[in-house]
């Protein structure tokens, strides 16, 4: 019989998932929508070069990261200088990222050489500026395990953006509509927060010592992480013109859509259910649970995406976009094995091991950096994908280990969790390949596109399910699911 405790810690930790990932797809798909505009009014060379500018912002802003929620997460009560002191160290941290980004601005151009970037980085130097004014008191909700406020504040800020880029890109037919759309994020994000979560900022750093130990940490992991995480989009610009590069942004955004609208937004409330779980001694199961969730929701969206690259590229960006369909398939396979490592970083966010994760983050960059430097200087984008396989099999290892480290989860238990979901993939890859070859994808790109994506899902879930059965219908992701789901229908 499963423990009401651990049951109604995972009701709320999915309800609170089933917010923060239904407000995360529902952005990602004001995003998708203004990827099909812009796709249509602007080439591969415009989207190229923004996402060189946009790479050099992403590695610094990551660089400085402050866990500033995770540290008042974890307060008991939390005051008001306390609340001030956030909102100082992030207001400082996004000033420290223009100035910095301003200044390297004109060598980043001279460096890629294109003068148009040294404006152009300058003016989204802006955003991390605007994203540490974000109201601190938003943190009310997180430690509540309420994300609907959250939610609601994601989907106005990118509404907002995705209007903003629309109405530029068909007015002026230039990559400024992407910039403006990309400041519009963090600007419309303040304002809204203060809406939610009222409060009047004062600038001290009085409380500093309950932030420094986390946060001195947590810059070696996310120095290390940033440079893992973006070290071919910083090298390939320089060996690769623009429109490849270009290429290769749109699919390597398109690839990580599934950990960008799932994983992600799942952090916050996984941070606050592991420390739940630790208190109540069920951090192993809850663990296990999560990384199950991960593969199962996961997994089968990267193989439709790695199987069904090319017609998922005409469909989404159009016929000129063709040349990227394998650079998708290649980044959506490399993906696969950090599936079940997944919980790993807000499992040491609930465990204050901030330590671990620089030791990881420091493993995976002596692979990465030179399998990098070697791929793409030798072999241009396929290398780069190449050089990610490696990493991404050096990340899964070290997060198997560390994750045993920190709560006495074996390898194969850990491991063990992923059986079901790579067993359900199986068949549904097979309906994948009876579709292809009933359909031709080519007048009806769009009708066929769905009907397999429709075979595809039936299959999976059916699949699923009968293997959770199989299995003895064990307590597990499905258990949850299908308790919430039968809860609801109960309501109703």
């Amino acid at each position: 019989m499963s423990d009401p405790k651990v049951a109604a810690l995972s009701e709320k930790t999915i309800r609170a998932g089933f917010w923060t990932i239904g407000a995360r797809l529902i952005s990602r798909g004001l995003d998708f929508l203004t990827l099909l505009v812009l796709a249509r009014f602007l080439g591969p060379a415009d989207f190229g070069l923004v996402a060189t500018a946009m790479t050099v912002i992403f590695v610094l802003e990551a660089v400085l990261e402050l866990p500033l929620i995770s540290v008042l997460i974890r307060m008991p009560e939390i005051s008001d200088r306390a609340y001030n002191t956030a909102f100082t160290l992030g207001l400082l941290r996004g000033l420290l990222l223009t100035i910095i980004m301003i200044t390297l601005s004109y060598p980043l151009a001279l460096f890629y050489g294109d003068d148009r970037l040294m404006i152009l980085i300058s003016t989204l130097s802006a955003a991390p500026a605007l994203r540490g004014m974000v109201s601190p008191r938003m943190v009310i909700f997180d430690k509540a395990m309420s994300f609907q406020q959250r939610g609601m504040l994601e989907i106005v800020s990118k509404a907002a953006a995705a209007a903003v880029a629309i109405t530029l890109a068909i007015a002026t037919q230039n990559y400024w509509a992407i910039a403006a759309g990309t400041l519009t994020v963090p600007a419309v994000m303040v304002i809204f927060s203060y809406v939610i979560a009222p409060m009047w900022p004062r600038l001290t750093i009085a409380d500093w010592p309950l932030f420094e130990r986390m946060i001195s940490w947590n810059l070696v992991s996310q120095t290390l992480t940033a440079i893992n995480w973006q070290m071919d989009r910083i090298l390939l610009p320089r060996f690769v013109d623009t429109a490849a590069f270009g290429r290769f942004a749109a699919a390597n955004d398109l690839a990580s859509l599934p950990s960008q609208a799932i994983a992600i937004p799942a952090t916050v409330p996984l941070v606050s259910a592991f420390v739940v779980a630790q208190e109540n001694n069920r951090l192993r199961e809850a663990y296990l649970k999560s990384s199950s969730g991960f593969c199962l929701v996961l997994l089968p969206v990267l193989v439709f995406l790695a199987v069904c690259s090319n017609p998922v590229i005409n469909v989404l960006l159009g016929p000129k976009w063709t040349e990227a369909a394998p650079i998708l398939a290649g980044l959506a396979l490399v993906a696969i094995p950090t599936l079940p490592t997944m919980p790993v970083f807000p499992l040491a966010l609930a465990l204050n091991r901030f330590r671990d994760l620089a030791i990881r983050s420091g493993v995976e960059f002596l692979f990465r950096l030179p399998l990098s430097l070697a791929g793409v200087i030798l072999f241009g984008i396929p290398g780069a994908i190449i050089a990610r396989l490696g990493s991404a099999i050096v990340v899964c290892m070290s997060s198997l280990i560390l994750t045993k480290a920190m709560c006495g989860i074996g390898l194969q238990d850990q491991l063990a969790v992923t059986i079901r979901p790579f067993m359900a993939v199986i068949p549904a890859c097979g309906a994948l390949l009876v579709c292809q070859y009933a359909f031709r994808y080519d007048d009806q790109l769009v009708i066929e596109l769905f009907a397999t994506g429709l075979a595809y899902c039936l299959t999976y879930t059916a699949s699923a399910v009968a293997f959770w059965y199989m299995a003895g219908r064990p307590e597990g992701v499905e258990a949850s699911i299908l308790g919430l789901a039968t809860s609801l229908i109960r309501a109703r």
